[in-house]
């Protein structure tokens, strides 16, 4: 990790805590701001490989990441919540 990682998950932060609040409850926004923060770093070492992290792409692709991983995490949060108990 460089000295640029941790300001690029910002953007994840932000996203996934906005993407939660929208979903109300404090469960969905802790589960949205992981998300977000896990889709970011994904994007952030996609973009360092691709050398495309300056920039409007940086933060685009940080943004879109953030918003996916949020979304994928509260539903599957949702499922397994919802799933029946097993005898």
């Amino acid at each position: 990790m460089d000295d640029h990682f941790w300001p690029a998950m910002y953007p994840g932060l932000i996203v996934g805590i906005l993407y939660g609040l929208s979903l109300r409850g404090v469960f969905n926004t802790a589960v949205a701001a992981l998300g977000g923060l896990i889709g970011a770093a994904i994007a952030y070492e996609l973009l360092t490989m691709a050398n495309l992290n300056d920039g409007l792409p940086s933060v685009a692709g940080l943004t879109l990441a953030a918003f996916i991983g949020a979304y994928l995490l509260t539903n599957a949060a949702r499922h397994l919540k919802s799933a029946p108990p097993k005898p």
